[in-house]
């Protein structure tokens, strides 16, 4: 039996339902080679630049280097929103990185780390994003013969990235 409704029920219907919000947080991870930075000037840094004219804060989680002013400024990327802190060890990375989901205070988390995440990281990670609305984006460095063990590098950003 087909119940007929009319347009004040429908109306009625749509109040009642819960508003939908949707996040646009999230981790994205991107594996790069050092020989062709492109994918980061051309598809990573329009990406940061759009997020980070949002009122919140730009951080970058990065190896020792820092990173260059100059390579910021000429690809548009507000550097008087931007925090760096560069660290050595992946899991002081990590317990930054979620410490800063956690306080909603950034619209775009850059890291470059050496090991993968867990499946469990990864989920955790995702959930505190989309909770944040914050954009993660994870860095890896593409390398075919030490994809298995990840070791230690000192040069995990490229070049063209620092002073």
């Amino acid at each position: 039996m087909i119940t007929p409704h009319s347009v004040n029920d429908f109306s009625k219907q749509m109040r009642a339902m819960p508003e939908v919000t949707t996040s646009i947080g999230g981790i994205n991870q991107i594996c790069y080679d050092n020989a062709s930075p492109t994918l980061l000037n051309l598809l990573l840094l329009p990406a940061i630049k759009q997020l980070g004219q949002q009122a919140k804060w730009m951080l970058w989680l990065t190896p020792e280097n820092k990173l260059d002013r100059s390579w910021l400024e000429h690809s548009g990327i507000s550097l008087s929103k931007s925090v760096q802190i560069p660290m050595l060890d992946d899991d002081q990375k990590l317990d930054s990185m979620t410490q800063a989901l956690k306080s909603g205070n950034y619209s775009v988390i850059t890291v470059w780390l050496d090991s993968t995440l867990s499946a469990e990281q990864q989920n955790s990670l995702d959930f505190l994003a989309k909770e944040s609305d914050t954009v993660v984006f994870i860095l890896h460095k593409n390398s075919p013969h030490n994809r298995s063990t990840r070791q230690m590098s000192h040069q995990k950003i490229p070049t063209f990235a620092f002073l």
